[in-house]
């Protein structure tokens, strides 16, 4: 018998909380294992409202460096330090430079956390289109995509309990995430706009004409702008909002 495969949509809002929604944040489990994708700056905020314990997460999986997609790391790593009192190792993957990125933010936000050591041993991997990472029960592929200037912006595929869920990250339309997202059970897909078309971002227009293409069972639509919040009774494609249980 498998183990059933549970996610949590943590946080499904953009940089600015349009909607008043949280910072991107997904929390997958399966077999006792927990990970999460992405871990915006609200992420500690929406795992306490929806009772899920930051100190059980064993990995965080980000898609790429903006404060709104791993700016939450900081937060889990001092409630880890002066709230849990975390000893279990956790294991931070990601683009090449995040262990960079991580430790400026904290130092930055709480100057001398880290030289006054941290409880929690971390661990940490980069993401490489070429390989598949395997971590504990999850096997982990990426396919890089196109968000503003960064040269390492990634989509994400989560193997797990038989079950495959892609998450775009932040993107405009990109032919890799074809094979990335075929035969997905879940396909995250960001939407910041409608129809407008905004540089580094999908539309809801171009996921329509590509939904046949993408051939994942389900489709739903995350990371929602002001303008197709607008829109929301016109949308034929589901959306996922702040709290949603999705099991598989």
């Amino acid at each position: 018998m498998r183990d059933k495969v549970v996610l949590r949509c943590v946080g499904t809002g953009d940089a600015f909380g349009s909607g008043g929604r949280l910072n991107s944040c997904y929390h997958l489990s399966v077999g006792g294992e927990q990970i999460l994708l992405d871990c915006g700056c609200s992420s500690l905020i929406g795992l306490q409202k929806y009772q899920l314990s930051a100190a059980a997460i064993d990995t965080i999986i980000v898609s790429h460096l903006h404060g709104d997609h791993f700016g939450g790391i900081p937060f889990l790593l001092l409630e880890a330090k002066y709230v849990s009192l975390r000893e279990k190792p956790l294991t931070l993957i990601g683009p090449p430079g995040l262990q960079q990125q991580v430790d400026t933010a904290l130092e930055a936000l709480y100057p001398g956390t880290i030289g006054d050591g941290l409880v929690v041993p971390l661990i940490y991997r980069e993401l490489d289109p070429s390989q598949p990472l395997q971590q504990g029960l999850f096997t982990i592929q990426c396919c890089k995509v196109k968000h503003g200037s960064s040269p390492n912006a990634y989509a994400l595929r989560v193997e797990a309990g038989g079950k495959s869920i892609c998450y775009t990250g932040d993107t405009e339309w990109t032919e890799n995430l074809i094979p990335l997202a075929d035969g997905s059970d879940l396909l995250l897909a960001e939407c910041f706009s409608y129809q407008q078309q905004v540089p580094s971002h999908l539309d809801y227009k171009t996921l329509r004409q590509q939904q046949k293409s993408l051939n994942s069972k389900k489709l739903v639509l995350t990371h929602l702008g002001p303008e197709i919040l607008q829109h929301l009774p016109e949308l034929e494609l589901p959306i996922v909002s702040d709290g949603d249980l999705i099991e598989l």
